[in-house]
């Protein structure tokens, strides 16, 4: 059965309530509806080839997300197989960065008090992948103009984005010598990309059950990036 998302469902993400135990429950009702959509897609990219791993952020105050939960995230990123293959190519001194769940590039579904977003995010200490996709598109014309056909592909309404930088890069509007000065701009090690899709809270709640078909068909939708993004060990 597909879930909608609920007006409540934001509203455990409001500044006031960020730090509030009495709502871990509520948001653990989330972070259980994302985290079963995730799943679904995790089950559709494995039919497609792709083998991921499904996880989910902390729905509670805790030391990692500073005792604030602003948001709730469920994502997938490399199947366990894969990321044992990282940390076994890289050795003691780096392996555990690259088995490591979320220092990955990841597909997301997230919500706070206002959003919905669905993204590819590559992790600033994931900088396998962002020098991968960094070197490709700055080396090889053939794989920046592919770069840029993929982007071009997604539904509307995606933009890549630098770290926190405010310039969006719309996809749909990809070029090739644009996107090569903005990867230029790009250093992994330091910067988070993400390629992102927004459904605003009142678009949400408006599409009910549907809205599950928007998260599933916006993550599935970056799979054909992500590819293109994962480096893989010699």
């Amino acid at each position: 059965m597909a879930e909608a998302f609920l007006d409540r469902d934001f509203k455990a993400y409001e500044k006031h309530r960020q730090d509030d135990p009495e709502y871990n429950a509520l948001r653990l009702s989330v972070r259980h509806k994302l985290k079963s959509m995730a799943d679904v897609v995790q089950k559709e990219a494995k039919a497609l080839g792709v083998d991921m791993s499904a996880q989910a952020g902390l729905h509670h105050p805790y030391t990692f997300n500073s005792y604030r939960v602003r948001e709730q995230r469920a994502y997938l990123c490399r199947g366990t197989k894969e990321r044992k293959k990282l940390g076994a190519f890289f050795g003691e001194a780096l392996g555990k960065d690259a088995e490591t769940h979320y220092i990955q590039t990841v597909l997301e579904v997230c919500i706070d008090d206002q959003i919905v977003e669905v993204a590819l995010r590559i992790h600033p200490q994931a900088w396998w992948d962002g020098e991968n996709l960094r070197k490709k598109c700055a080396k090889d014309e053939a794989e920046l103009k592919e770069f840029c056909s993929r982007l071009r592909a997604l539904p509307a309404g995606f933009d890549l984005r630098v770290h926190d930088w405010r310039k969006s890069n719309w996809c749909s509007q990809a070029q090739p010598l644009h996107m090569k000065e903005t990867l230029a701009l790009y250093t992994p090690g330091n910067h988070w990309l993400h390629i992102q899709r927004q459904l605003p809270k009142e678009d949400a709640l408006d599409l009910g059950e549907q809205a599950e078909a928007w998260v599933r068909s916006s993550m599935l939708a970056l799979l054909p990036v992500y590819r293109f993004v994962l480096w893989e060990p010699i």
